[in-house]
């Protein structure tokens, strides 16, 4: 069946599933065809949003996809107006995003990579709420943070893992599924989950814990509740595929030593009509890349926009690996840094309305 073809056909199963009867067909409105998820516009135009958004979306796809081991294009992203998405309310009663497991991801913004996550999920092996939920926020680029005294909530919810989670409980679900991919990989994860199915009851998924991870629900939570506190802020815990994935779907930067004295001066232009520049979301735009740092030490870095007022533009560097370092830095900067030796994440966030380039430099 030919992409076209696969997407009118998903539209009519999503609508018969979501919306009940419907008089006429949907015929898909494909404003881009990826390589590894496709754009379908609801009420939408390709002006709507910045020039490197739908190939950010699609190289997103890509690098979650080979984090969950799977080679196949993960489907479709229907992007709706916000009057459309009120219209035909594709998820229900949830007034965001929603993901199905025909292999289509609805929302009314963009890009929301949760979703995306779980397409990925969906083909790798469909988990219970409470893995998938919890898998999603840590592949995704923007989570919950946890809170300590939610544990109680995640205690509550794998007993009842096959239940839908509150708002509230996102960010201790995303928390522990960190916590699990980091300690035992995230192909056991989604071992556990082929396994089990998609609606195990809370004693059939310890048992399945038990058989693929040696460790039951209960001696998990045990093991785990300790480590809460560490590492709660969502970007912290969640990993970043874009940047730091087996993909590298990021652009690369270069590499900086303190050995070789090298160096990374980059310019970003950070426009909503250029074609590196992702968003608009909640107000912000945002271009990405990764660097390397060869060496352990002490790095000069420097953020200017050679006069422009760039006191709202935000640097975030973030240390490739397990709760890695992220650092947050607003405005200009020139300064030193400690930096670990090792792959970085870097986001340049600014404004919506912000035109002009900003010229990010690290240094021994």
């Amino acid at each position: 069946m030919g992409r076209l073809s696969r997407l009118a056909a998903l539209a009519f199963v999503s609508l018969a599933l979501v919306g009940g009867c419907t008089e006429e067909l949907y015929e898909p409105n494909v404003l881009f065809f990826g390589e590894w998820i496709d754009i379908d516009g609801r009420d939408r135009s390709p002006e709507e949003t910045c020039g490197g958004t739908f190939a950010y979306v699609d190289a997103y796809a890509g690098a979650v996809a080979a984090e969950f081991g799977v080679s196949e294009h993960l489907g479709a992203y229907r992007w709706y107006s916000p009057e459309q998405y009120a219209v035909e309310l594709p998820c229900d009663d949830i007034n965001y995003s929603c993901a199905s497991t025909d292999g289509v991801a609805h929302s009314w913004a963009l890009p929301i990579e949760h979703e995306v996550a779980h397409l990925a999920n969906f083909i790798a092996g469909i988990c219970p709420d409470a893995l998938g939920e919890g898998l999603a926020e840590v592949y995704s680029a923007n989570a919950f943070d946890a809170k300590t005294h939610d544990f109680e909530l995640l205690v509550a919810r794998m007993q009842e893992p096959s239940i839908p989670p509150s708002d509230r409980e996102y960010g201790i679900l995303g928390r522990f599924a960190a916590y699990l991919v980091a300690r035992f990989g995230l192909e056991a994860v989604l071992d556990v989950c082929r396994t089990t199915g998609s609606s195990p009851s809370g004693p059939q998924l310890s048992a399945a814990m038990e058989s693929v991870l040696g460790v039951s629900t209960d001696e998990l939570l045990t093991d785990f509740e300790p480590e809460l506190g560490s590492c709660n802020r969502a970007r912290d815990y969640r990993w970043r595929v874009f940047g730091c994935g087996v993909a590298e779907a990021a652009p690369d930067l270069g590499r900086v030593s303190l050995d070789s004295e090298r160096s990374i001066e980059t310019t970003f232009a950070l426009d909503c009509a250029n074609d590196t520049t992702i968003g608009p979301l909640g107000d912000m735009v945002w271009t990405a890349g990764r660097f390397d740092v060869g060496a352990d030490g002490i790095y000069m870095l420097s953020v200017d926009g050679d006069g422009l007022d760039i006191s709202e533009v935000e640097l975030r560097l973030t240390h490739c690996e397990p709760c890695g370092n992220a650092l947050i830095l607003p405005g200009e900067i020139v300064g030193p840094e400690i930096l670990d030796a090792g792959r970085y994440s870097l986001e340049l966030h600014a404004p919506a309305d912000f035109r002009g380039s900003v010229r990010v430099t690290l240094e021994p």
